[in-house]
C-alpha cells in the first residue's frame, strides 16, 4: 500500500471576519499546561480588526516570555490603544500607516496628568510594542496599510543619554557583606537546631527555658506539613496564641522550620555582590546551578542563564569559586538549597526547580492561592531588602547612642542593580584600569557594554591621574629629558627603600618620584597589590599569612606612624580583612605548628 508524504508545511490560519475581539481571550500557560495569565483584547479599546492581529501577535511572539515582560508589553499595548483613540484616524487595520507611529511618538513626548516622559520611557514604550506589530504585520499580509514600516531609532541618542549613578565602594559592600553573613550565621544555627526537634518521634519533654519553644516547633512542623501553617487559621485558640507569642511569635518560629523572606533577602543581596550577575537573572538561578570545576576539584562553578546574553546562542553565565572558603558562594547556596527543602512540597511543580522560594504570608481572602510557597516574585524581595536596611541602620543607631566613643557608619542605600555596577567598578580600579578585567568579571561579549558599567568617582580619580602621568611622560620625551635631570621628589621618605615582605623590595616606592605627596606607586606591595591574586586554601599558605601578619604588627611599634600607614599598613590590611577571614577556624592549629619551620621573614627598616 503507498503511502501519502506527510504535509508538514506550517501554515497560519486566516482570522475570521465575523470573530470578535472580546471573545478572544489571550492565555499563556506553563509547561504542566496550567493557564498561568490572562488578558483581555477588549481592553486595548483598538479596532477589532486590529485587535484580533495584535492579540494573536502577542501571544505567538511572548508565548516564552517571563510574567514580568508579558505584564509591561500589556500596558504599552493598552497605551497605545488609547493614544488610537483620542487620535480618532484609525478606524480598521488597513489604516495604521507609518505616519501614525510618528505622531504616536509626537504624542508620547505630550505631558500626561501633569508629567512628562523622558526620552528613555518614550523609547521603551515604543520598544515594547515594536515587536508586536511587526509580528502583525508577517502573519498578516494586505491587512495593513500599504509600505507599511516601523521607522529605525525614532528617537535619536534615547539609548546613550544616561545620567551619572553613585558606585558603592569595596569598604561599603565588605559592610554590607559582614552583615548579611551574621544574618545568615544566625538563621542556619536556628535551622539546624529546628531540624533535630522535628526529627524526634515525640514532643520533646525536656526541661529549661526552650523546652516550651522546641515543643512548639515540633508541633507547627506536623500541623503546617514541614511549613510554618497559616496564622489565621482555626486550629490556633486564644491559649494556644498566647503560648505561641510568648516564644517569640510564628515569624521568630518559622525560621526553625524553613527559610524566612528576610533571610532570603540576606541571601539575595551576597550572591549578588559574589557573582556580579544582573539581578533579574540572578532571581530566576535554578537549584542545579551547582557545577564541579573541571580542573580544580577544590572550585566549583555556579551556572545561570541570563536571557539576553548573546544573539542566537545564548552564553551560559559563569563563575567560579573555592569552596574551601567559609562564606563562599557555593557553601551558601547549599545552605540555601537545604533551607528551602521543606517548602518544596508545598511549590507548584513548575516552579519547584527555582532556588529562591519562600512562604506566600498570604494566602487567604483576595489572595487565596492554591499553594502556600513559591519562587519569591520582585516586589516581595524589595520589599524584605528594604526591610533589611532599615532594620540593621536601626540597630546601629541605637549602638550609636550607647556607645558614642566607638560609633558605627550606617549602610549604604542600594539597589539591587548596583551591586553589578559597582562590582564592574571595584575590579577596574583594582587592576589599574584594565576594563578586560572588569569585562571577564561581568561576562561581556563586547567592551562597550562593559564601559556603560565602569563609572564612579573612583574611576573618573584614577583615569584622570593616568591621563596626567602619561601627558607628563609625553612631554618629558619631547623635551628630551633623562632621569638625572629631574628633582628628586621633595619629602625625605620619597627615597628611602620600603621593604616588601611579598616581591621585591621598592627603590623608588612614590610611583617613580612622581606621584603626589601621599600616593604610592601601585605596584608596591608585590603579589598583595596584584588584583588577580589567587591563594590556595591549605596550612602552608596560612602559615605564611599569619606570620607576615605578626611580623607586621610587631614592627609596627618602630616604624614612624605616617611612613606605616603609608607603606606598609595596605598589606596589612590586604592579610587580615581579606585573606585570613577567607581560611576556616579549624586550619589555624596546623598552620601555628608549621609556622615554626619557616624561614624568617627580612626586618622592616
Amino acid at each position: 500500500m503507498t503511502r501519502g508524504r506527510l504535509d508538514r508545511t506550517l501554515r497560519l490560519d486566516p482570522v475570521p471576519p465575523d470573530h470578535r475581539a472580546d471573545v478572544a481571550e489571550i492565555q499563556f500557560r506553563d509547561e504542566w499546561g496550567k493557564v498561568v495569565q490572562r488578558f483581555d483584547p477588549a481592553l486595548f479599546g483598538m479596532p477589532d480588526d486590529l485587535s484580533i492581529a495584535i492579540a494573536r501577535a502577542f501571544r505567538d511572539h511572548d508565548v516564552a516570555s517571563s510574567a514580568a515582560t508579558r505584564i509591561a508589553r500589556w500596558f504599552a499595548l493598552r497605551v497605545f490603544g488609547r493614544f488610537l483613540r483620542e487620535d480618532a484616524r484609525v478606524q480598521r487595520a488597513a489604516d495604521l500607516d507609518t505616519a501614525t507611529i510618528r505622531r504616536f511618538i509626537t504624542w508620547l513626548a505630550k505631558p500626561m496628568n501633569g508629567r512628562e516622559r523622558g526620552v528613555r520611557s518614550q523609547s521603551a514604550q515604543l520598544g515594547m510594542i515594536r515587536p508586536v506589530l511587526q509580528r502583525a504585520i508577517a502573519d498578516n499580509p494586505g491587512m495593513f496599510a500599504p509600505d507599511f514600516t516601523l521607522p529605525n531609532n525614532p528617537i535619536p541618542l534615547a539609548g546613550i543619554q544616561r545620567t551619572p549613578q553613585e558606585r558603592l565602594t569595596p569598604a561599603a559592600m565588605r559592610a554590607l557583606l559582614a552583615v548579611c553573613y551574621a544574618d545568615i550565621d544566625t538563621a542556619w544555627d536556628k535551622f539546624q537546631h529546628g531540624q533535630a526537634v522535628v526529627a524526634l518521634p515525640n514532643v520533646p519533654l525536656h526541661g529549661g527555658r526552650s523546652a516550651e519553644r522546641d515543643r512548639w516547633i515540633w508541633k507547627l512542623h506536623r500541623l503546617g506539613h514541614g511549613i510554618m501553617p497559616p496564622a489565621r487559621r482555626s486550629d490556633f485558640g486564644k491559649p494556644d496564641r498566647q503560648r505561641i507569642a510568648d516564644v517569640g511569635g510564628f515569624r521568630e518560629l518559622e525560621g526553625y522550620l524553613h527559610l524566612t523572606t528576610d533571610t532570603l533577602a540576606a541571601f539575595y543581596i551576597v550572591l549578588l555582590i559574589q557573582t556580579a550577575a544582573n539581578a533579574g537573572p540572578l532571581r530566576q538561578i535554578k537549584r542545579d546551578c551547582l557545577v564541579p570545576h573541571p580542573l580544580d576539584r577544590n572550585r566549583v562553578m555556579v551556572e545561570w542563564v541570563k536571557p539576553r546574553a548573546g544573539g542566537k546562542v545564548k552564553r551560559m553565565q559563569r563563575r567560579s569559586f573555592d569552596n574551601r572558603r567559609p562564606y563562599a558562594a557555593p557553601r551558601l547556596i547549599g545552605k540555601l538549597l537545604a533551607m528551602t527543602a521543606p517548602l518544596l512540597p508545598h511549590v507548584e511543580p513548575a516552579r519547584r526547580d527555582r532556588l529562591f522560594l519562600h512562604r506566600f504570608l498570604m494566602t487567604t481572602g483576595r489572595l487565596a492561592r492554591q499553594h502556600h510557597a513559591g519562587h519569591i516574585v520582585q516586589a516581595t524581595l524589595r520589599s524584605a531588602m528594604l526591610r533589611f536596611y532599615e532594620r540593621h541602620n536601626a540597630a546601629i543607631t541605637s549602638w550609636n547612642e550607647a556607645h558614642p566613643e566607638k560609633p558605627r557608619s550606617p549602610l549604604p542605600d542600594f539597589s539591587p542593580k548596583l551591586f553589578r555596577s559597582s562590582m564592574a567598578s571595584a575590579h577596574y580600579t583594582a587592576s589599574q584600569g584594565d576594563i578586560m578585567e572588569a569585562k571577564a568579571v561581568l561576562n561581556h561579549a563586547s567592551v562597550v557594554t562593559t564601559d556603560i558599567y565602569v563609572d564612579g568617582e573612583a574611576v573618573r580619580r584614577l583615569e584622570r591621574e593616568t591621563i596626567a602621568r602619561l601627558q607628563s611622560l609625553m612631554i618629558t620625551w619631547v623635551r628630551g629629558e633623562t632621569s638625572a635631570d629631574r628633582q628628586p621628589h621633595p619629602t625625605s621618605d620619597a627615597g628611602a627603600p620600603v621593604t616588601v615582605l611579598f616581591g621585591h623590595d621598592c627603590l623608588r616606592p612614590t610611583d617613580n618620584g612622581h606621584a603626589r605627596p601621599g600616593r604610592v606607586c601601585p605596584k608596591l606591595g608585590g603579589c598583595l597589590a596584584c588584583p588577580g591574586l589567587i591563594v590556595p586554601i591549605d596550612p602552608d599558605h596560612l602559615a605564611r599569612i599569619v606570620q607576615a601578619t605578626r611580623h607586621l604588627e610587631a614592627a609596627r611599634e618602630g616604624i614612624d606612624p605616617i611612613r606605616f600607614g603609608l607603606f606598609y599598613a595596605p598589606s596589612l590590611q590586604v592579610l587580615t580583612k581579606d585573606l585570613l577571614p577567607a581560611f576556616p577556624p579549624e586550619m589555624i592549629p596546623d598552620a601555628e605548628r608549621l609556622m615554626s619551620a619557616l624561614p624568617p621573614l627580612p626586618d622592616l627598616e
